[in-house]
């Protein structure tokens, strides 16, 4: 039977127990499934980030490679050249995607015009 207080209508304490229970057991359980899906969330984009830095890294280095021969001194590129020309001594003509040297390009068959 339940005491009446005038006003208030108190219930048993065994209902307010398991009412207690339950209201803590969701705020448990929604806590839990919030911090792993923010754990998710943060691995996520720390994954995210990590990938653009390292394109990022790749680009810079395409981007440094053509800059490495102003570092260069003088002499080193005047030398570098110099093996260049005697490799190849005969001068070259880009024919097709392919440096074909000029005396052969100068043999091939051509059209000529009047």
């Amino acid at each position: 039977m339940e005491k009446n207080t005038g006003i208030l209508n108190l219930p048993d304490q065994s209902v307010l127990g398991k009412n207690v229970d339950a209201v803590h057991n969701y705020f448990k359980d929604t806590f839990n499934e919030t911090k792993k899906e923010i754990s998710e969330s943060l691995s996520s984009f720390k994954e995210g980030l990590s990938d653009r830095l390292s394109k990022t890294g790749s680009y810079i280095n395409n981007l440094v490679l053509p800059v490495n021969n102003f570092l260069k001194d003088v002499t080193q590129m005047e030398r570098e050249f110099e093996e260049e020309k005697i490799k190849n001594e005969a001068f070259c003509i880009c024919l097709n995607g392919q440096m074909v040297p000029a005396d052969d390009v100068l043999n091939l068959p051509m059209e000529e015009n009047y």
